[in-house]
């Protein structure tokens, strides 16, 4: 008999001659994706219970390495058993509530397993049944993201190649009917005025991923807030991050208690975010227009809203890159001396998303003439000494061929307050579309993340070089030098470096700084060990352009860990279409919808 399964039904026959407990609790494993070298793992701990579930763990046994973990911590893993506590904001879970946490294993092809919850860290209550899911989901709260670093049409990809496509194309296909609204509901009355922003990020039929941003309007902060609201007929929640939840009925709640990193509302436009996915037996998913704050409504109908809905088609890909989706900001208001203007569809950014990062040295999904709008030419690739490259239908080097990402792929600032670079997006006709960032203060997946908080207030402008099939909406894969390389590793041939070098697979040498220091450290001491890593990788070798990026990362975006932001499109900066080669600037198709990649 399977070991887990056999663990699984000891645990169940122990709690049939065991005592009623004072508490009851459930667990459930999904797996959100799964591209053949990894996947990503999503567990959701339920409370059933009539008291709050406090310093719960759940066990699982699964033939697997974990290489990032978000909402939880590994507290220790044995020959494929795993046991894990929760991170602090997960620790207590409500009666009727439930908290999720999600992360990346490998290798891939795997199914969900039982799992085993043990409340206050003592007795076990329950184990539960496993659900699976290879549809395309939340990847909100990873640290972790999958980028198709190259995609061609070309007929000279290989098998091993192929196979990794047609995971990624699965995946794809899966959130092709993918929609995005924004909802505005708002008041401004009393001490509860407010607006909220409910954003569908994510929709694949089955369910949809929703990130909510609450601003409060009055004159006084807010410290500690409970945020209700009610699904759509069809509906059910099923987990959420940075929050706490309960569900009655179609109602939801979503909490912070004063004194939590999310928890305070500053006066005057003070902002908290939070996200999770639900399920829907009865698509497309419903707007929410109706909310309370602390009990006060904050508005009925909706004052603004808007929805649009992009189909994300996936072209034939001769390679697909799995790329570390760690990454933080900073924002601040553009200053006056940006060399550079951009116009855009709207006032500032609205739409709700997060930052991620990576670079693995692949040739970028828009390098192909056939993955980029008519007249327009395709971003340019460099050949393993960074020099540029000319023939547009060159192999990858994660294909064994010759073009890589060129080292001028790699943010700078412009100012203090401002920057620019590249990223990799969901999918769909993203290649040279320029998009505005403004980061808000949080991490979607660290909570008390040190980096994301110094970066509050500060803006990037990025232009859409690549793709990503394990990138949901919102998303933006930010191209950092050391921000890991993934699954597809072209650096270690194309710089000569060890994979030690490199950093974690997934989080790169800000992951190694963290595995290093711990999670507690301070953001000196982490910024401090990614400049050192920055220098001995690409220093030491005399890749400048390289090390400046990676310091860039250190210094201006504060080493942030997947930064909360809002973003809308733009048109893009000369000193960007300079950089990459690609313009599309004379389309004029810039457009205002949240759900355009």
């Amino acid at each position: 008999m399977n070991t887990s399964v056999n663990r699984a039904l000891l645990g169940l026959l122990a709690l049939a001659g065991a005592a009623p407990t004072a508490w009851a609790a459930s667990a459930a494993m999904r797996i959100v994706n799964d591209w053949g070298g990894g996947f990503q793992a999503e567990v959701t701990v339920n409370n059933d219970g009539t008291t709050t579930l406090s310093g719960w763990t759940v066990e699982f046994d699964m033939p697997i390495s974990i290489g990032n973990i978000w909402g939880a911590t590994v507290q220790s893993s044995n020959g494929g058993h795993f046991v894990v506590g929760p991170a602090g904001y997960t620790a207590n879970v409500p009666p009727g509530g439930s908290v999720s946490f999600g992360f990346i294993g490998s290798p891939g092809g795997v199914s969900a397993v039982p799992v085993t919850v043990n409340g206050g860290g003592t007795s076990s209550s329950s184990s539960s049944v496993s659900s699976s899911s290879s549809s395309v989901s939340s990847s909100s709260s990873s640290s972790s993201s999958v980028s198709s670093s190259s995609s061609s049409v070309s007929s000279s990809s290989s098998s091993s190649v192929s196979s990794s496509s047609s995971s990624s194309s699965s995946s794809v296909s899966s959130s092709s009917s993918s929609s995005s609204s924004v909802s505005s509901s708002s008041s401004t009355g009393g001490s509860g005025a407010c607006t909220v922003d409910y954003v569908i990020a994510n929709d694949w039929g089955g369910g949809f991923q929703v990130n909510v941003t609450v601003r409060n309007l009055s004159s006084q902060p807010i410290d500690g807030w409970t945020l209700t609201w009610n699904l759509g007929a069809g509906e059910s929640f099923a987990g959420g991050w940075n929050a706490s939840f309960s569900t009655s009925g179609s109602q939801v709640t979503a909490s912070n208690p004063a004194g939590h990193w999310n928890g305070h509302l500053a006066a005057n436009g003070g902002t908290a975010s939070f996200g999770f996915q639900a399920n829907n037996s009865q698509p497309p998913a419903n707007v929410a227009t109706a909310f309370t704050l602390n009990g006060v409504a904050c508005g009925g109908a909706a004052s603004s809203s808007s929805s649009s809905s992009s189909s994300s088609s996936s072209s034939s890909s001769s390679s697909s890159s799995v790329s570390s989706s760690s990454s933080s900001s900073s924002s601040s208001s553009v200053s006056s001396s940006s060399s550079s203007s951009s116009s855009s569809v709207g006032g500032e950014p609205h739409c709700s998303g997060y930052a991620t990062r990576f670079w693995d040295c692949c040739k970028p999904h828009c390098a192909w003439s056939e993955n980029v709008p008519p007249g327009v030419e395709p971003v340019k690739s460099c050949t393993i000494g960074d020099s540029l490259l000319g023939d547009p239908g060159a192999r990858s080097s994660c294909d064994g061929g010759p073009a890589h990402q060129c080292f001028d792929m790699a943010p700078w600032a412009v100012n203090a307050n401002l920057s620019y670079g590249f990223a990799a997006l969901a999918g769909g006709d993203v290649c040279g579309r320029c998009f505005e960032l403004v980061f808000t203060g949080p991490s979607s997946s660290s909570p008390n993340d040190p980096g994301a908080a110094a970066l509050a207030g500060k803006r990037m402008i990025v232009q859409a070089v690549n793709i990503g099939y394990d990138v949901s909406g919102g998303q933006v894969d930010l191209l950092v030098p050391g921000g890991g390389v993934g699954a597809f590793n072209a650096c270690s041939n194309q710089w000569g470096a060890s994979t030690d070098e490199l950093g974690a697979q997934y989080g790169g040498l800000l992951a190694a700084c963290k595995q290093e220091l711990g999670w507690n450290a301070s953001l000196d001491q982490y910024k401090s060990c990614v400049i050192q890593r920055c220098d001995s990788l690409f220093g030491s070798r005399g890749l400048t352009e390289l090390q400046q990026g990676c310091r860039w990362f250190a210094e201006w975006f504060e080493a942030a860990d997947n930064p909360a932001l809002r973003y809308r499109e733009v048109e893009c900066p000369a000193e960007i279409v300079q950089r990459s080669g690609m313009d599309r600037r004379g389309l004029g198709d810039i457009s205002s919808a949240c759900q355009n990649f």
